[in-house]
């Protein structure tokens, strides 16, 4: 696709928007260009192509943004009406504008106005406004989608696939599915190809002031799968939606459109607005970056200020409620091998649980901060013993156990249903023990070396050394003779492995080890990043269970769980301590940078409680407020301290007050 002579443009060094009028339809191309360098085309909102993919019958223009259903005295389906652009505010603003909806001959319902303004190096912001008529007493409404064409370098006709990055909050399972904004956590679409970049990023205080009216949602679409309303050129190219749009949840985890669901309009202004970052980088770092710290300096900051759910000093929760009443009813003693262990019982879990997803090593570690804060010897004696359990778990080969029932008086291997595809009572799970491992070195960092703590990770350590696959990848599960199962494999639980590795090299300068945490670094860097495959134990087990070959079948994205995002982040900067190499940082906050995707920025008003700080599961889940934001927490502090960047504090507190 080549760009028309003429148009309206506004721009700046970087990026530019021109609006092309043809057929009495209007629409929009952007392009962007780095310094000294030739113009890219990169989004349109209008497609030149061949009017029928089977046989030459010349080049049309499809236009068919925005589109719009809605009913009135009929029901209709409209797109790309849009007819009339000029420059206003001196310039500086990009306005176009159409009607659609006609009720009688002489007047229409839908008067539409989408404002486009440059902000930035590579950002500008849109906004979409649908003036109902005054003449109809209400309409109803049930989708206005902006919709854009991506042509990296006017590529069409499937020209720009496979995608070299791509992101989306949620995923699809069937063609009518949309990304809700129930998962507007920290929202954004990304795509990239050959270098070319373009993010959208929707507008959340006009999300908050039109979302009692309507739903919003957006959408990414790849080749081959058409939204309603689209022809077979139309969808040879990838597309962006956002904007107005009913939906109603589809199971757990998924969001399905009903064209026949619309909302009641009175007359009057609705709007909707997005932020669009377009630019050109070797990968996907700078957008993820540029998106974040978007999101957090414009929504986070702001209710940073607010510290609810958090009502007095952190210490005061433990003191007064958690310690003397949770703790008290939970806590089990007994003594294995002549020493005094504690564990927190959970009936559900079995016993007391160094598991990825609950571990007591991260609930003792905060009871062992406060017991040598406040000279608490009982508390300490729980800390104590709490370390004690794990530490007495019976090691072979280094592997261990990370469950203790106390009814069985027994360890069992890890959290029963999640290692179902392995053996559950008398194998082993790098993953809860990779995470017990890395906690008992924060107890070492924080409370002083403690050499029985020392040995047992040092020899775990030894174990995956001896354990790595020839990929570089260790296997999530073990039977009780060591043969791995296949299940996981190899799989971005091995992250876990590579930061327990890079972190006990470190500690002990054994070049062995730092050999392997490096080969694990590679396989995670090359063979887990580049498309984001971050499959664990919760991506296939869950609540939320699919197929080890489920691909997104509407945007091509692969499913993932944000453990083992973390995981991913805690390797590389273990990788960077252990080496100074600068790599390792700039792909550790890659991965920060992914994790921050499920970090809710806002609290959004329409649901009761305040949701600010909480985190996500998945691409695939539909929870807000799940437990693991406190886990997430001591990677962000991590990161703020090798960093100095604000934004990662700011994340680990608003997380820790999440998690009340």
């Amino acid at each position: 696709m080549e760009r028309p002579e003429g148009g309206l443009t506004i721009g700046n060094d970087s990026i530019r928007v021109s609006a092309f009028t043809q057929e009495e339809k209007t629409y929009l191309i952007f392009e962007t260009r780095k310094p000294a360098g030739d113009w890219r085309m990169l989004l349109s909102t209008g497609l030149v192509s061949r009017g029928s993919m089977w046989e030459d019958k010349g080049t049309v223009v499809h236009k068919s943004d925005p589109t719009l259903e809605w009913s009135g005295y009929s029901v209709n389906f409209q797109s790309g009406f849009l007819n009339e652009a000029f420059l206003d505010n001196n310039g500086k603003e990009l306005v176009v504008r159409g009607s659609s909806g006609e009720i009688w001959p002489e007047y229409v319902a839908h008067h539409i106005e989408e404002r486009i303004t440059i902000i930035g190096s590579n950002q500008l912001h849109v906004t979409v406004t649908d003036t109902i008529s005054e003449r109809v007493k209400e309409v109803r409404l049930g989708k206005l989608m902006s919709k854009f064409y991506f042509i990296p370098d006017g590529l069409t006709q499937r020209g720009a696939e496979p995608l070299d990055f791509a992101w989306t909050p949620c995923l699809h399972l069937e063609k009518d599915h949309v990304i809700a904004d129930h998962v507007f956590r920290s929202p954004a679409t990304i795509v990239q190809y050959d270098g070319l970049y373009a993010a959208l990023v929707p507008d959340l205080d006009l999300l908050i002031k039109h979302r009692l009216k309507i739903r919003h949602a957006m959408d990414l679409r790849m080749p081959d799968v058409p939204m309603d309303g689209e022809n077979d050129a139309e969808a040879e190219v990838p597309r962006l939606y956002y904007g107005f749009c009913t939906w109603n949840p589809d199971g757990h985890v998924y969001y399905k459109h009903n064209p026949e669901q619309r909302e009641i309009m009175l007359p009057g202004e609705m709007a909707y607005g997005f932020d669009l970052f377009l630019g050109d980088s070797d990968g996907p770092e700078k957008v993820v970056h540029d998106v974040n710290t978007h999101l957090w300096e414009r929504y986070g900051h702001k209710y940073f200020e607010d510290i609810r759910p958090q009502v007095m000093p952190f210490e005061n929760y433990g003191k007064d409620y958690a310690y003397p009443n949770e703790l008290a009813r939970t806590m089990k003693r007994v003594t294995i091998n002549g020493k005094e262990c504690v564990g927190i019982e959970n009936l559900s879990r079995r016993g007391a649980n160094f598991h990825t997803w609950e571990n007591d090593l991260n609930v003792g570690f905060g009871i062992r901060h406060y017991a040598d804060k406040w000279g608490d010897k009982d508390l300490r004696s729980a800390a104590d013993g709490i370390r004690s359990l794990i530490l007495n778990s019976p090691s072979n080969k280094g592997a261990f156990p990370c469950v203790y029932n106390f009814e069985e008086k027994q360890y069992e291997g890890s959290l029963y249903w999640t290692t179902r595809a392995c053996d559950p009572i008398n194998g082993f799970d790098t993953g809860a023990m990779g995470v017990s491992a890395w906690w008992l070195m924060y107890w070492n960092d924080n409370f002083g070396n403690d050499p029985e703590t020392t040995e047992k990770v040092v020899a775990y350590a030894d174990f995956l050394t001896e354990s790595m696959l020839p990929s570089g990848a260790v296997p999530t599960f073990y039977f009780s003779d060591f043969k791995p199962s296949p299940s996981l494999k190899e799989s971005g639980t091995a992250a876990i492995s590579g930061a327990v590795l890079a972190k006990v090299a470190k500690i002990t300068g054994d070049a062995k080890l730092k050999k392997a945490a490096l080969k694990i670094g590679k396989f995670v860097d090359e063979q887990i990043m580049p498309k984001l495959k971050f499959y664990d134990f919760e991506t296939i087990y869950s609540c939320s269970p699919k197929a080890y070959h489920f691909v997104d079948p509407v945007s091509g994205i692969l499913p993932q769980n944000n453990l083992s995002v973390q995981w991913a982040a805690d390797q590389f900067l273990a990788l960077y301590k252990l080496t100074g190499d600068e790599y390792w940082l700039k792909r550790g906050e890659l991965a920060l940078g992914i994790l921050s995707f499920y970090h809710q920025c806002w609290a959004p008003p329409h649901y009761s409680a305040y949701l600010y700080g909480g985190f996500g599961v998945m691409n695939t889940d539909g929870e807000w407020n799940d437990g693991r934001q406190a886990r997430f927490v001591p990677t962000y502090a991590d990161y703020y301290e090798v960093t100095g960047k604000t934004e990662y504090l700011e994340r680990a507190i608003s997380a820790t007050r999440a998690s009340f």
